[in-house]
């Protein structure tokens, strides 16, 4: 009831604005699968064409890049601001703050076939804020964020835990949601798409045979890289990169077609992830499509380094 009477001034503004924009029906309301397997009915501001929505999304969940978002449904789906009237479920007790997040009757089917004790999550009710959907992208592999909630529904609850992930991922959501807000006003480019072609993790590629290649391009389907010895694609390797903090990632790849050739040496390839674990990789570490961004992104953390720069000059 607290965190709700302190969203509501947005609460009111949203609805506002989606009966300006979009028109009624203002929320949207559907069945999922609760605690032991009852059914209950989520709330959400409603962001998608209902009809186009009921039509490609009747046994599977929505697709990337599908355009039926309402006009302002784009901005809430990424800025996480379309699930706050499920604080409402919370209050009535059909959810708690922090679970596995709740899945449609047919969808839950679907994913119980193929996924390994898959229906452990309907042992807990379901949560506003799903681990899993913080830490891992819409893309990410169901069976891998399917690991993800078993663990947690088999660990004793931390009420300090969950208290700090509720702060933590309303801190991202509104840093998300200001950086929106300004990108729309001033045209600025997505920080996730800057970050993926500036470089800012000297990126390289490692092939197989162990030739490396530095990389000073890259997103979800093609990169540039230093075209060195002779390039033969296909070619499997890794692309690694240097966190802010030091750590370092890697994600299995395969160079598969030369786009195009420069006269510095450089070529444009396309790539695919070699894995799902190897896409979840690229997801979240470089192009950042998370809710929760690594902790060498947080404010605080690149204040540190800011200051550990100057301090050393």
């Amino acid at each position: 009831m607290t965190l709700f009477l302190m969203v509501l001034p947005l609460f009111l503004v949203i609805t506002a604005l989606l009966a300006l924009t979009q028109g009624a029906p203002i929320f949207y309301r559907g069945p999922r699968i609760g605690e032991n397997g009852e059914l209950f009915d989520v709330f959400k501001f409603r962001s998608l064409d209902s009809t186009k929505a009921a039509m490609i999304t009747k046994d599977k969940v929505l697709p990337k890049g599908s355009g039926i978002e309402t006009p302002m449904g784009l901005f809430l789906r990424e800025t996480r601001l379309d699930e706050i009237p499920q604080l409402l479920n919370v209050i009535k007790g059909d959810m708690n703050m922090c679970g596995p997040r709740p899945v449609r009757p047919e969808i839950a089917a679907q994913y119980a076939a193929t996924i390994p004790d898959y229906e452990r999550r309907f042992r807990v009710k379901p949560g506003m804020i799903g681990p899993a959907q913080a830490f891992m992208s819409h893309g990410t592999s169901k069976a891998i964020r399917s690991r993800l909630n078993n663990k947690l529904c088999r660990t004793e609850v931390s009420y300090l835990g969950e208290i700090s992930l509720v702060f933590l991922v309303g801190a991202c959501v509104a840093a998300r949601t200001v950086s929106r807000i300004g990108s729309t006003l001033f045209g600025r480019r997505s920080e996730r798409v800057e970050a993926a072609r500036a470089r800012v993790y000297d990126m390289r590629f490692v092939s197989d045979d162990g030739q490396s290649r530095a990389v000073f391009w890259v997103d979800e389907d093609q990169l540039i890289l230093d075209q060195g010895n002779a390039l033969n694609v296909p070619l499997n390797g890794r692309l690694t990169m240097l966190l802010p903090d030091g750590q370092t990632r890697s994600a299995a790849v395969e160079l598969s077609t030369v786009q195009a050739t420069a006269p510095n040496g450089r070529v444009q390839v396309s790539y695919k992830p070699k894995s799902e674990y190897a896409e979840h990789i690229l997801s979240r570490y470089l192009f950042q499509a998370v809710v929760v961004p690594h902790r060498s992104e947080f404010l605080s953390a690149k204040l540190r380094r800011a200051l550990s720069r100057s301090t050393a000059a």
